[in-house]
């Protein structure tokens, strides 16, 4: 593996919103010098290291890595834009992105690629959390990258290119999806005359234990509740419950897939588990 060298660990930052901070308070507390520009000006200085504001220096990027911290919509321009030279590891941040984003890059001889923490940053002056990170690029590239994700504390690992956006998918239906369906539920017991702070403060202790034990117990041995037992009873009230409610679908959706879970787990009796694929109307070979 290729490893940078004390006097290469200097990298620059295209980019302060809270991915592009958080990596810079990363970097520096793993021994990095580093350099920020924010092309819309809106960077704030930290002790992470220098926040560069106004016209981009003439110096800039000049570290031997440099990281594209902006919108994936800005990824190509800038690319495209910031004048790089051979040798150079160009990196963007983006989970849904491939490298084709970074073209222009590769065209003048940087050495591309991209470091995704699978992770949400809630605060970048937080830094950036032990997590798995997505590590792609040219040999050099991903070499270098994959160093600099175990030296920040991440376990980075491989995706094939064409994966890149059902990677995505997966992350943001972990991450987003979970939000949302915590505002589905929230929704369905603010229809019942709970505030909405309430009924969000009521959801997360039992949100937290299922984190929890999907962390203890894995897939299937986190699956509890109604389709774990093999409930059809229960299962058949929810749905005549929600049957008026924008929420059956999504309900109906999730809980195929813990009728895969359930068959996985093997706890139910399988006539149980057919009682309710019937009541969810699955077809005979998605059972």
């Amino acid at each position: 593996m290729i490893k940078a060298g004390p006097m290469e660990r200097h990298a620059d930052i295209v980019g302060f919103g809270r991915i592009g901070e958080a990596l810079a308070v990363s970097l520096t507390r793993a021994g990095w010098t580093t350099r920020a520009w924010s092309p819309s000006l809106r960077g704030r200085a930290t002790a992470a290291g220098a926040l560069v504001e106004g016209p981009r220096p003439e110096d800039f990027p000049s570290a031997p890595v440099v990281f594209l911290a902006v919108s994936d919509a800005a990824v190509a321009e800038v690319a495209a834009n910031l004048p790089v030279r051979p040798g150079q590891v160009v990196a963007h941040l983006s989970g849904a992105l491939g490298l084709d984003a970074l073209a222009p890059a590769a065209e003048r001889g940087a050495e591309v690629g991209s470091l995704h923490p699978l992770v949400a940053v809630p605060s970048g002056q937080d830094g950036l959390p032990p997590c798995f990170a997505a590590v792609e690029g040219s040999p050099r590239a991903r070499a270098v990258l994959e160093g600099i994700a175990r030296a920040l504390g991440l376990r980075p690992f491989s995706l094939p290119p064409e994966g890149r956006a059902a990677y995505h998918a997966a992350a943001s239906l972990a991450a987003n999806g979970l939000v949302a369906l915590e505002s589905l539920a929230v929704r369905i017991l603010a229809s019942l005359g709970l505030r909405r702070d309430e009924a969000l403060a009521a959801l997360l202790p039992l949100v937290r234990s299922a984190v929890d034990g999907l962390e203890r117990r894995g897939l299937p041995g986190a699956l509890t509740g109604p389709v774990a037992r093999g409930d059809a009873s229960t299962v058949r009230r929810h749905l005549d419950a929600l049957a008026e409610s924008d929420a059956l679908a999504t309900y109906r959706a999730l809980f195929v897939e813990a009728l895969r879970l359930a068959r996985e787990l093997g706890e139910a009796d399988p006539a149980r588990l057919d009682a309710i694929a019937e009541i969810l109307a699955v077809p005979d070979d998605q059972r």
